[in-house]
């Protein structure tokens, strides 16, 4: 007889990056007009971020982006640029990439593109997850988990469903020849997973043979990484079943 439990711990392979989500939501999604910025917050959000694949990006011109339906497009050149330098998007059968939208958060945020509409006017980050909240409220969530992860280093694509946020590769692998050796479930604080939606991860995990990784977000939104795995503990002879 057999007792299935889940180990989980703090991956030490991910530190918990300590910018606020408020200064990265001042930095992405400028103040409406007549707002007063908060006095707590620094004025220079620039010198507070570090970020290794920023700092490895080259000077270029930022790319167009046509935000429709709730994903972005990029068409050309621009398409094989975005997609070689950072691993973005999937390529369309008409040769265009298509880009998540925290994809297009993350590429805003380091002035890689600009989006317009189909009718050619100007779309700020602010619109795109004004639109989207109400259909995916957890987006924001998702995007700094998803911007945590990038600024590692790390290549990052969406997940496949059954809570299964992003599928993260190894350092130096590329998703265009390699699978992803990790999948990470998204959680906020102070929400809790059903049993069911945990049992259902695991299992999928197991299935595809890839470590399990939990990012819990907190009310600061701060991001911190969980390993979690099976241990399987033996019942001795004379326990209570």
């Amino acid at each position: 007889m057999c007792r299935m439990l889940l180990a989980i711990g703090l991956d030490e392979g991910f530190f918990s990056n300590r910018l606020r989500s408020s200064s990265i939501r001042r930095r992405l999604l400028p103040h409406k007009d007549g707002e007063e910025p908060n006095p707590e917050e620094p004025d220079n959000v620039e010198a507070e971020i570090v970020d290794e694949e920023e700092s490895m990006e080259p000077a270029e011109e930022p790319a167009e982006v046509i935000f429709s339906e709730g994903h972005g497009y990029v068409a050309g050149d621009n398409a094989d640029r975005i997609s070689q330098q950072g691993f973005y998007g999937t390529r369309l059968d008409d040769g265009r990439l298509q880009i998540d939208p925290v994809e297009i958060l993350h590429l805003l945020e380091r002035k890689r593109v600009f989006v317009k509409s189909v009718s050619g006017e100007s779309i700020e980050a602010k619109h795109i997850v004004d639109e989207l909240l109400n259909d995916d409220p957890d987006l924001w969530t998702r995007y700094l988990v998803y911007r945590d992860l990038r600024s590692r280093g790390y290549a990052v694509r969406q997940g496949f469903g059954g809570g299964i946020g992003f599928r993260v590769y190894a350092r130096g692998d590329r998703p265009t020849e390699n699978t992803a050796n990790q999948l990470v479930y998204v959680l906020k604080e102070g929400e809790p997973i059903a049993l069911h939606d945990l049992d259902m991860v695991t299992e999928a995990a197991s299935a595809a043979r890839k470590k399990l990784v939990f990012a819990l977000v907190d009310q600061n939104g701060e991001v911190s990484f969980y390993k979690v795995s099976r241990t399987t503990l033996r019942v001795l002879a004379g326990e209570s079943k």
